[in-house]
């Protein structure tokens, strides 16, 4: 014991100096418990540290009364590194681990509330390595919290002790869960009861003792004005107990089950209200009206606080409320007690809210009976209720000074108070969420794991973007031939057979441009197909496909069994282009839109008339004798030629586009056949299957021929002109002849030129 004492005194003088840091007393401390290690029982070890350190610790503090009057800063800093040395200690196991909060309880114990704020301040610096591995509801966590409720008690709830208080609390809400049960008040239980004002009593017996005993020494009572001073102290002690009435219900909610509680409540509340309002308009009318101009708020005299009043506005608090009826006019008067009455029949109003019918049926279950009383709000009621809170808001707000500020408060503590009473009604349910989970291949995961796969594709390069210019529209017209806005602005005039023929020109490049598109997504889909595939083939093994099977003995097949596959499409004979079927109307045209197409034509290039006679049966139906292995190998390399030799018709590609542009094309090719039918009709015979293109080749072959003999004439008559010049020329009538003939060339050259 001895040297376990010397080596607590020499921890203590070669103790380092504030601030320092933590692994130089870890070093001193685990050398010195190093050492001690082996000759004894670790049991009686760490009983002998206990012993010296706690010795140590207490015999400082038994100096507190001197030491403060003193040097304090040297006393608390003595306290702390003797608690440090403790907390060093138990980390190296050289003590048990709630001897640290034995020392703290005992400690606190036997100190001033000073002293004890200074001990809490290394709480809070050291609370992260007392708090290490503690589980809220049993151990080290109990102690500690029995010796801070246990502090609490010793405090004051008003007053200098206040925000110590509130130092205590912020502490325990943040080592403790907010659902600990320690700090829940589970069973519903109020603060005491309001024992009400014995007053009132006592002066009316005082005055039925005097009127008993009558005038005495031939003294007459003096009845001037004594009618009204009665009917005035009988108005003033009415309305003391309806004030002071109030406080019942709000120390005792439970009160409201009872009959006629709620109905003398509101009656005391709307005699209390008008007072107080009247209270808060007069002392605004004493200050002045802000708010009002002219001379009026000028000559007003403004209240200016004293020096006193202006440092204590905000520090105010009020250890009990006295009751005497003299008094009561006094407090009204008052600005905060005003606001204490008005905030304390907010938080009662908030709380009747919560037992209306909707209110109740939300949190209302077999679990929280202790929470429950038999009372519901009526609707009538509740709308009272909200009225009165109202009102109660605004009187609030109007209060001087700092009115807004203080109501603005209030709200936002009663909306956080409405959280707590859903969640206490709710029986407490935990705050703590498990993380987050998925499941895996049958595993749960968390988010890293899960997401991995998912954060690693968005890492990969995009594809690339499929239109060029950026859409899918803008790429559609240029490759339509549209370069210009100037392209886009004349719109389309029907009228002329050019114009239809335009609008076909831009079918039919809709219609190469979905061919397109579809082709490529064949190809894709034939390259994954085919990557598909060699993946099988890798992952089967080549021992599979090289490993020898006896071939099965030829059967027999029926001939109505046999069945004949489809042959298989090439790319290139996908991209067929059909032809424009005919017109029942007349050979040139092509079919209405909206009718149905005439039946296809044969190989013989005539239509097959409809008969009625049953086809015949396909080859593959017809029995045939079961060929010889020999024979079928040889049948079918035959086959196979004459089917590699012989490509077999395959049908277009085709989507639900490409039938839309082809119905919009057959519309616009009947529409141009329509407008020229009336002046072009000569052409119908020349163009065949009604190709609008051809008729308009054919129309500007016209208008060619027709130029042609025009320029052919006036070529013609140039001679006969020049001729007819030379006569004119020798009668005296040349110039008049010849710049008319001028003339008339000059105008057929125009002609020309429009015409190209």
């Amino acid at each position: 014991m001895s040297s376990q004492a010397q080596t607590v005194q020499s921890l203590l003088k070669s103790f380092p100096q504030r601030p320092f840091d933590q692994k130089i007393l870890r070093e001193l401390v685990g050398e010195e418990v190093q050492k001690f290690q082996g000759k004894s029982s670790p049991e009686n070890l760490k009983s002998q540290w206990e012993f010296l350190l706690k010795n140590e610790v207490f015999t400082l503090a038994a100096t507190e009364g001197s030491a403060l009057k003193c040097d304090s800063i040297s006393y608390y800093d003595g306290l702390r590194d003797r608690l440090d040395l403790v907390l060093t200690f138990t980390e190296y196991d050289a003590c048990e681990a709630t001897f640290p909060f034995t020392v703290l309880q005992d400690l606190l114990e036997t100190q001033t509330i000073t002293s004890c704020s200074q001990i809490f301040s290394w709480i809070e610096s050291s609370a992260a390595r007392l708090t290490k591995d503690m589980i809220p509801q049993k151990g080290k966590a109990l102690i500690l919290l029995r010796t801070l409720n246990d502090l609490l008690r010793r405090l004051s709830k008003m007053g200098p002790t206040t925000i110590f208080c509130g130092r205590i609390l912020t502490f325990l809400s943040g080592v403790f869960p907010l659902g600990e049960r320690s700090g829940v008040n589970l069973r519903g239980e109020y603060g005491p009861m309001w024992e009400g004002v014995k007053d009132v009593e006592k002066r009316d017996e005082d005055v039925a003792m005097e009127a008993a005993k009558g005038p005495e020494n031939g003294e007459k009572m003096e009845v001037d004005g004594g009618k009204k001073d009665s009917v005035d102290t009988k108005e003033r002690d009415g309305f003391y107990t309806t004030f002071w009435s109030l406080q019942l219900p709000f120390s005792r909610p439970p009160l409201f089950a009872f009959p006629n509680t709620l109905g003398e409540f509101k009656d005391a509340v709307d005699k209390v209200l008008p007072v107080i309002k009247e209270a808060t308009t007069k002392e605004r009318a004493m200050m002045g009206n802000r708010g009002a101009s002219g001379a009026s708020s000028s000559l007003k005299r403004k209240r200016e606080p004293e020096l006193g009043e202006a440092s204590n506005n905000s520090e105010y608090f009020f250890a009990k409320f006295l009751t005497s009826p003299e008094l009561l006019n006094l407090e009204i008067a008052d600005t905060h007690f005003r606001r204490q009455m008005l905030f304390q029949l907010l938080i009662l109003l908030h709380h009747l809210l919560s037992f209306t019918r909707a209110s109740k049926a939300m949190w209302c279950t077999p679990r929280n009976r202790s929470l429950q009383m038999d009372f519901t709000l009526e609707s009538a009621d509740a709308q009272w209720v909200s009225d009165t809170i109202a009102k109660a808001s605004a009187e609030l707000r109007s209060t001087a000074p700092n009115g807004p500020t203080f109501a603005d408060t209030v709200n936002v503590i009663l909306d956080r108070e409405k959280n707590w009473v859903k969640w206490k009604n709710d029986l407490c349910a935990p705050f703590d969420r498990e993380p987050w989970s998925a499941d895996v291949d049958g595993k749960k995961v968390g988010m890293e794991e899960a997401t991995r796969e998912a954060r690693s594709r968005r890492r990969e390069n995009p594809e690339p973007w499929q239109w060029n210019l950026g859409s899918e529209s803008l790429t559609e017209i240029w490759e339509m031939g549209y370069s210009d806005l100037s392209d886009l602005q004349n719109p389309f005039q029907p009228g002329d057979v050019k114009d239809f023929v335009k609008k076909v020109k831009q079918e039919d490049a809709r219609i190469e441009m979905r061919r397109k598109q579809l082709m490529k997504n064949a190809e894709r889909l034939a390259q994954a197909r085919a990557k598909a595939a060699a993946a099988i083939a890798e992952s089967t093994g080549p021992s599979t496909a090289t490993q020898e099977t006896p071939a099965p003995a030829p059967t027999p097949i029926p001939a109505a069994e046999t069945k004949v596959e489809p042959p298989t499409t090439s790319l290139p004979a996908l991209l067929a282009v059909p032809g424009i079927p005919s017109s029942p109307l007349h050979p040139s045209l092509p079919p209405k839109p909206g009718s149905s197409p005439i039946k296809p034509l044969t190989e013989a290039g005539a239509t097959s008339p409809p008969s009625t006679a049953a086809p015949a049966p396909p080859s593959s139906m017809i029995a045939a004798p079961t060929p010889t292995p020999a024979a079928a190998s040889a049948s079918a390399s035959t086959s196979e030629t004459i089917s590699a030799a012989v490509p077999s018709p395959a049908p277009p590609l085709t989507d639900d586009q490409i039938t839309r542009f082809e119905e919009n094309k057959q519309r616009w090719s009947w529409l141009a056949l329509r407008t020229a039918r009336d002046q072009y009709l000569q052409h119908f015979g020349k163009i065949g299957t009604g190709d609008v293109v051809l008729l308009a080749n054919e129309i500007e072959a016209e208008k060619e021929r027709e130029k042609n003999q025009k320029t052919q004439k006036a070529e013609e008559m140039i001679p006969t002109l020049s001729a007819q010049g030379n006569e004119d020329r020798k009668a005296g009538k040349a110039g008049d002849t010849s710049g008319t003939a001028v003339a008339q060339l000059e105008v057929e050259g125009d002609v020309k030129m429009e015409d190209r």
